[in-house]
């Protein structure tokens, strides 16, 4: 975790300036923890390189493993003369969070930092919190950029998809700090916005994490349990309804009652909701989505999503699971995503010894089958791609 790659670094810059942005501060930093020294690897508006441990906040989080706020650094002895106060003019106040490596280790933290005393609010910290998320996405993802996406493909999809919700948040936040007598359904709404959006970055996040540990080490974090298959799909269709009726697409859903399979209900859910919110995405208003979830023989359970929506031309579909590729339609009409739904959903079919089936028509639709074992997971396909004349 203490080198990455220079890929990943201007995603990171990125982070640390939109951290800046989203909490009013004029300075950020990300900083990792040495043997003797904190080495800030990411700044902006500050000319601190590194710090010994004991002038850095950085290393009481790690200590601590939790976030820090010093509404006056000049009234904390251990940082009233320093490297952060020294500047002119210096730094007042400081808000950090945690960032962790891939074993859950606290290594460094994400903070910011004003030229006047004062502390974040609950909502600003909170989201700080959620861009330290994303920079311990990004770490954590380190070198496994792959081929399918260029360097500045990289950088700026996870930057739009980071940066998008987080100008709906702050702007949000701004209204409600402003105005002192907001009427209750407009302050509802400002709220219903920041959840949102919030939620979208932590399942940005989740799929980063997701992506950047596929294969034997995603398989070692699967906690597996028995799980009502058919109820966890039927939730899944229910939460989407309200977005499919702003969508204008009809849902019908069919399912076996109480088909189980041996799996993680977090993972297995995030991959049905990715195929739902897919096949929400690429069909139209007046089209239509038909979930099933069945049996396929004694030894697995297949959940059907087959949508009316736009298709894939052929030649796109090799490259659909591929980590960050969007196909030409996406791009055209500048669907919402960074391209990694489909990866996720794969990674976590073959973890669970199971496999997904793609097959589409352009101008027809798309059919996705993700295929589970009913018994103990065994290793399967990861992919399987049947393409459709």
């Amino acid at each position: 975790m203490r080198q990455f790659s220079v890929s990943v670094e201007p995603v990171l810059a990125n982070i640390v300036r939109i951290a800046a942005e989203a909490v009013r501060a004029p300075m950020a930093m990300l900083t990792l923890v040495e043997a003797e020294r904190v080495r800030a690897v990411v700044r902006h508006n500050i000319g601190v390189t590194q710090l010994p441990r004991a002038a850095s906040p950085c290393a009481r989080i790690v200590g601590d493993r939790a976030p820090l706020q010093i509404p006056d650094l000049l009234e904390d002895p251990r940082y009233a003369v320093g490297p952060l106060t020294a500047v002119d003019p210096g730094a007042r106040s400081y808000a950090g969070v945690p960032l962790l490596d891939t074993t859950g280790n606290v290594v460094g933290a994400l903070s910011v930092l004003d030229r006047k005393p004062g502390a974040l609010g609950p909502e600003r910290a909170q989201l700080l919190g959620l861009l330290a998320d994303q920079a311990t996405a990004i770490l954590t993802l380190g070198s496994a950029v792959e081929r399918s996406a260029s360097e500045s493909d990289f950088i700026s999809l996870i930057t739009h998809e980071v940066r998008t919700p987080v100008a709906v948040i702050t702007g949000n936040l701004e209204l409600l700090d402003e105005l002192d007598d907001v009427p209750e359904q407009y302050r509802e709404r400002m709220v219903g916005a920041i959840r949102r959006n919030a939620d979208r970055l932590v399942r940005l996040i989740d799929h980063l994490l997701v992506t950047a540990r596929a294969g034997d080490a995603l398989k070692a974090t699967v906690h597996r349990s028995p799980i009502d298959l058919s109820s966890l799909v039927t939730d899944t269709v229910r939460t989407a309804g309200s977005k499919a009726k702003q969508a204008g697409v009809a849902v019908d859903l069919h399912a076996e009652p109480s088909l189980r399979v041996p799996g993680d209900t977090t993972m297995l859910r995030t991959a049905v909701d990715n195929l739902l919110s897919n096949a929400l995405l690429f069909t139209p208003a007046g089209g239509r989505i038909s979930v099933r979830v069945s049996s396929a023989d004694a030894d697995a359970a297949v959940v059907t999503i087959t949508d009316t929506g736009v298709g894939i031309p052929a030649d796109e579909v090799p490259r659909v699971f591929d980590r960050f590729y969007r196909g030409q339609h996406a791009q055209r009409v500048e669907a919402p995503g960074a391209g990694l739904g489909l990866a996720v959903t794969e990674a976590i079919a073959a973890a669970h010894g199971g496999v997904v089936r793609l097959e589409s028509t352009p101008g027809t639709g798309t059919t996705v089958r993700l295929v589970l074992p009913l018994g103990a997971a065994r290793s399967a396909p990861v992919l399987e791609l049947v393409r459709s004349s």
